[in-house]
């Protein structure tokens, strides 16, 4: 059971994606889903290489994901809490065909494990597409601010 999610920005794929990588200030997309993603120690200069691993808390729980592509239209991760809940994320990032100068953000994650029946049990897609609306907030206040990308 794969959860699939998508959402219109308006604002374009760049700035989108600074928005995203800006660890330190995830706490302001209010949302449970994903509460903080951090680089770990001797990882805090340059882009975010594969391979690399992050310190990110889901719904409270504290774990490390394994990057598996950071390229300019998706970044993903593998994470695995207690060898039991895992499975891929992925995050990308097209230009939106129907937004002009947007971004379609798409959010999807692939369980393995206990995750697969975890997923069947909670609102995954609930989930996934609350996270996707507070992103959008995020960055469109972001943008409307005037906040430098």
């Amino acid at each position: 059971m794969t959860a699939n999610t998508q959402i219109e920005i308006e604002a374009s794929p760049e700035e989108v994606k600074n928005v995203f990588f800006d660890f330190p200030n995830w706490r302001e997309i209010k949302n449970d889903m994903i509460k903080t993603v951090a680089r770990l120690p001797g990882h805090a200069e340059g882009p975010i290489q594969k391979g690399e691993k992050l310190a990110v808390n889901f719904r409270g729980v504290n774990s490390q994901v394994t990057v598996l592509e950071n390229s300019p239209s998706e970044f993903k991760w593998r994470g695995d809490t207690l060898y039991v809940m895992s499975g891929e994320h992925s995050f990308r990032f097209e230009p939106s065909k129907t937004t002009p100068g947007g971004t379609t953000f798409y959010n999807s994650e692939e369980p393995f494990r206990l995750s697969i029946l975890v997923m069947k049990l909670l609102p995954a897609t609930t989930m996934f597409n609350q996270f996707c609306k507070d992103f959008k907030a995020r960055v469109e206040s972001v943008k409307q601010e005037g906040t430098k990308f």
